[in-house]
């Protein structure tokens, strides 16, 4: 995979930035916090740059689908070593934003290597949020803590992977003439709303001419659903409702099940947004997420994949 644009990406960040603190100068601190993560995966993502892709079939991701696995669920994946590096200026970050003594003390640990940085990022990468929880809490640490500090910084990497294992199974799937799957975005050979690739669930939907992609929260993948339904349950009935909080940013909804209280937001888009930008177009519309929240609607924790396919090793 070709390394991300740092540069443009860059200032379209800063655009984006700048816009949130005119319109909402409360989330001055968050967008503050923002820039220093945002520029620190952006430097991280060219240390994974040249890391090999996973080299999966088509038929073998087809079976996992079939089966409700994303196509990382069991990969082992080697972590590049200098993705580690990222760590210690991540706790810094979050230190520095508030998070104290905690996130540092957190750090100190991976320097000293009392908290393995390899485990650490693999197990984050494979999505194994009861592994970091169980961990954390027998060390002494916040596990919500371990847990950000793990994804932030195996991000870069999860979006390699993905970006490059969707491009050359296209690739492939169209060299073959496979008429079931052309592509990886094709809504009937995967109907869930979390990730294919990795699990997660969405960041939000973009809405953009007529159509509706998911847009994972963890490796930024985009894939598309065959109905307009709740992304946790899949319940289109009449408790299944979508609402614009704001009738003059209308191009701003969110979707609301009754059925699992779980919410969705929808943001109308002209071009697919870049990672690592999700998280700043997240942070702008923060205010669709407490309107929710404060109606009782949630977002789910990560789904259950142990329910179809046990994990095979400890990631």
């Amino acid at each position: 995979m070709p390394s991300l644009p740092t540069d443009p990406l860059w200032h379209r960040a800063t655009a984006l930035w700048a816009g949130i603190t005119a319109n909402l100068p409360d989330l001055a601190p968050a967008v503050a916090l923002q820039q220093r993560l945002v520029r620190l995966t952006l430097d991280a993502a060219s240390t994974v740059a040249d890391t090999p892709l996973l080299a999966l079939e088509p038929a073998f991701i087809l079976g996992k689908w079939q089966k409700g696995l994303p196509m990382l669920r069991n990969e082992v994946v080697p972590i590049p070593p200098r993705l580690k590096e990222i760590l210690h200026p991540i706790c810094t970050a979050l230190a520095h934003a508030g998070a104290g003594d905690s996130a540092l003390h957190i750090g100190a640990a991976i320097a000293a290597q009392s908290i393995d940085a390899d485990s650490l990022l693999g197990v984050s990468l494979a999505r194994n949020q009861k592994a970091i929880r169980t961990s954390a809490l027998h060390m002494g640490f916040s596990p919500d803590l371990v847990w950000l500090i793990g994804e932030l910084g195996s991000a870069p990497l999860a979006y390699h992977l993905s970006a490059g294992l969707k491009a050359s199974t296209t690739t492939a799937m169209r060299d073959a003439s496979d008429a079931r799957s052309a592509d990886l975005q094709v809504g009937d050979r995967w109907s869930r709303g979390y990730c294919p690739f990795c699990g997660s669930w969405p960041a939000f939907i973009e809405a953009r001419g007529g159509t509706r992609a998911l847009r994972c929260s963890y490796c930024a993948l985009e894939w598309a659903l065959a109905s307009n339904s709740c992304v946790y349950c899949g319940n289109a009935g009449s408790d299944f409702v979508t609402a614009a909080p704001d009738v003059q940013q209308p191009q701003r909804r969110v979707e609301l099940c009754g059925r699992c209280s779980g919410y969705t937001k929808v943001i109308e888009v002209e071009d697919p947004t870049p990672f690592p930008l999700l998280a700043i177009e997240d942070l702008a519309t923060m205010s669709l997420d407490q309107g929710a929240m404060d109606r009782g609607y949630r977002r789910p924790e990560l789904f259950d994949l142990d329910a179809i396919e046990p994990r095979t090793s400890a990631c």
